[in-house]
């Protein structure tokens, strides 16, 4: 009989994504638990650049594969002996990660190891690839591996392709944020890039890239710079190798009122110098960022997909009716001409969802409920 409850999460740790800072924040509050050991796995050779390890409480083991970008046949049996060697009771896997632990689930010699991949993108986002999706539907159909949805609607994408064998949704969780020793700096800063006392702060946080779709806040941003609409928006994330021709692109044509900020490790004293938080994608799961806003009382104001249609309430945000110009700017414009009064009421029914739905000890609990049957 095993001494501790071992839990390996296996996330493929390049960049700060909401999946990676999830997945800290996750192994973290298991680590809390009395007799609980638990091992944060990285794919990849670790960096600077990679995962925030700061952020990592110091009960958490953390173990990087070297994995080399791009094809890498030698990971597979690199996953398998390490979880030979560990012995854990669980394995959780997140992202492409769950595609290289399959492998592992044929090979290891102890097939009670219980198998979870959570899903934090539609289904077909997660997997894009037709015959992965076949390799994942046999696994879920002999219940080799448990599937784990974060939200409504990636549930029911989930279980569009994999059927029945889709049967958990777990709201994904987030810790509170709370301000640095940076935070006057950073109000300090924000209030120097405000008009006057009066201008409104928008916050993305998310990667430059195409899914995130920051052209379409640009564009909302320039229209409302051209009506004289006292806002500015700021952006919070890094630009991917892949993704540089989209950012310089950005860069050179964003309006005056928009500021790049980059990858920030102080997230929290942004949000809580923010008047919303602004998404405005093409498809999501549930983003982290979005629930860290909430626990701010920060309101968001963003585009119907994926997790974000069952999140963002007309009593908590506003949501656009699609992804379109028109659409965006509107819930923008609405935004704005809300008064105080009913804005605080919304302020306070984030706080109050977030502390009943999307906190990390809510999350962890949930998860801890399915490793222990």
């Amino acid at each position: 009989m095993k001494e501790k409850f071992k839990i390996v999460e296996i996330v493929p740790a390049l960049g700060w994504g909401g999946a990676q800072i999830f997945c800290i924040q996750l192994c973290n509050e298991l680590a809390t638990y009395p007799g609980y050991e638990v091992t944060l796995v990285s794919l990849y050779h670790h960096n600077k650049n990679h995962l925030p390890l700061s952020l990592l409480n110091e009960k958490v083991k953390f173990i990087s594969l070297g994995k080399k970008h791009g094809p890498d046949p030698k990971i597979f049996s690199k996953i398998t002996n390490l979880l030979e060697e560990l012995h854990p009771n669980v394995v959780h896997t997140h992202l492409h990660a769950g595609h290289y632990n399959l492998f592992a689930a044929l090979r290891l010699k102890d097939k009670s190891i219980k198998k979870v991949h959570t899903f934090h993108n539609l289904a077909k986002m997660e997997s894009p690839h037709w015959l992965m999706r076949k390799v994942n539907n046999y696994f879920f159909k002999k219940n080799i591996v448990i599937p784990v949805t974060i939200s409504e609607e990636t549930y029911k994408t989930a279980a569009e392709e994999y059927g029945d064998s889709v049967r958990w949704l777990i709201h994904n969780g987030s810790v509170p944020v709370k301000a640095s020793e940076k935070f006057e700096e950073v109000k300090e800063t924000i209030d120097k890039l405000k008009k006057d006392e009066h201008t409104k702060v928008l916050l993305n946080i998310a990667r430059i890239s195409k899914q995130k779709n920051q052209q379409l806040l640009l564009d909302c941003m320039r229209t409302l710079q051209n009506e004289g609409e006292n806002v500015i928006a700021l952006i919070l994330g890094d630009c991917a190798a892949d993704n540089k021709f989209l950012c310089d692109s950005l860069l050179q044509n964003k309006p005056e009122n928009v500021h790049f900020i980059g990858k920030v490790k102080n997230v929290g004293d942004y949000i809580l110098n923010a008047d919303a938080f602004v998404l405005s994608s093409l498809y999501e799961g549930l983003p982290i960022a979005l629930l860290e806003a909430m626990s701010a009382g920060v309101i968001p104001v963003c585009t119907p997909v994926g997790g974000l249609i069952d999140v963002v309430t007309s009593d908590i945000g506003f949501l656009s009716k699609d992804v379109s110009f028109e659409s965006f700017l509107e819930a923008l414009k609405k935004f704005f001409c809300t008064d105080e009064v009913t804005l605080q009421k919304m302020k306070n029914n984030c706080l109050d969802m977030y502390k009943k739905e999307y906190s990390m000890v809510s999350c962890a609990a949930k998860y801890n409920e399915l490793f222990l049957l």
